[in-house]
């Protein structure tokens, strides 16, 4: 079972600078070609969930090509997956079961959660200004 000190030592190993964000909770902000990206980790019970929260700030205007876009992504990304919060924005999540869960795939799905954002920030963000359609060729 994962416990803060030891997800401390894995992020401190990765070089993410993590400060705390409430209980159990941590902030990373990471520099990439598409800017600065927030990542939220809560440890719970049972499960690791690292979080870019807003990833797409859109205050719940969001379109039906929107949500069919963020299914399709949904449908070909490997452990992370788009949703809406309570504020109606968009989120980039993975969540990890803590029980056997080691430092190979603790980095693989962060290193894959950076990824991720940078591949679809840009996207998002033309799309959202009514710029570029959202389509199949955008992944």
């Amino acid at each position: 079972m994962l416990d803060e000190a030891t997800l401390q030592e894995h992020l401190d190993t990765l070089g993410w600078e993590a400060s705390p964000h409430g209980k159990a909770t941590y902030r990373c902000v990471h520099a990439t070609d598409e800017g600065e990206l927030t990542v939220y980790l809560r440890l719970q019970e049972n499960w690791l969930v690292a979080s870019v929260v807003p990833f797409l700030s859109t205050r719940g205007n969001n379109s039906f090509e929107l949500s069919r876009w963020l299914l399709r992504m949904n449908r070909d990304m490997f452990q992370h997956k788009f949703a809406y919060d309570e504020d109606g924005d968009v989120v980039l999540t993975v969540e990890l079961p803590t029980e056997s869960l080691d430092f190979g795939e603790i980095r693989g799905a962060l290193e894959g959660l950076l990824a991720q954002a940078v591949d679809h920030r840009a996207t998002l963000r033309s799309a959202a200004e009514g710029g570029d359609e959202l389509d199949d060729d955008d992944d």
